[in-house]
């Protein structure tokens, strides 16, 4: 019988060591996990708005330079008319056989500044298309961006749900142990209650 309760004292210490530091380890470790993974979430929360705000600008900015195209597709359509207009002058003249030299040096003249002026006008329309092709670029790779943060965000939230389920199976371990505690310490108390081993050492606490 001393044999049986040496036996049973020395499991109990064990099992209660075993679930004390299984618990004190698993809060430390969930509550620095869950602690870096606010920060980290937080982080990331911030650097999305961050974003949303550039793309927000961007898009402004788009819409501003797209304004400009169409503004200056307009002044080019209002000079490629000016310019048909001329030619159809220049033709008359030439029909009414050259009626003045001085008004057709004036008329080639204003046909050269306005040819000028659509040289001048393609020109900014083409730097134009190519900066509204970079501001397409931009957008393209901020939103691959956002795409990217918004999917490290969801493997942090699923990170922590995984683990919010181990800390909840590591509770529902130490209450198995402690109802097995319970029931060792009951057992115990039982074997201490009989005569034949009320006298043992191991018995002192639990008479």
């Amino acid at each position: 019988m001393s044999s049986l309760g040496r036996s049973i004292n020395l499991g109990l210490v064990l099992l209660i060591v075993l679930a004390l530091a299984g618990t004190a380890g698993a809060t430390v470790l969930y509550q620095d996990a869950t602690s870096d993974l606010q920060d980290r979430n937080e982080n990331l929360q911030q650097e999305n708005e961050e974003l949303r705000t550039e793309l927000n600008e961007t898009e402004t900015e788009y819409r501003q330079t797209q304004a400009r195209v169409d503004e200056l597709e307009s002044q080019l359509n209002t000079r490629n008319q000016d310019v048909d207009q001329v030619a159809d002058q220049l033709e008359a003249t030439q029909q009414q056989l050259n009626a003045t030299e001085d008004e057709l040096a004036t008329t080639r003249q204003s046909l050269r500044e306005s040819q000028d002026q659509v040289v001048e006008l393609r020109t900014e329309l083409g730097d134009v298309r190519a900066e509204l092709e970079d501001v397409r670029d931009t957008v393209d790779e901020l939103e691959a961006e956002n795409d990217d943060l918004r999917d490290e965000v969801d493997d942090l939230e699923a990170e922590v749900d995984d683990l919010e389920t181990e800390n909840s199976d590591l509770r529902d371990e130490n209450e198995a142990l402690e109802t097995e505690n319970q029931e060792l310490e009951s057992d115990l108390r039982s074997l201490c209650n009989d005569s034949e081993n009320a006298n043992k050492t191991v018995c002192e606490d639990y008479q």
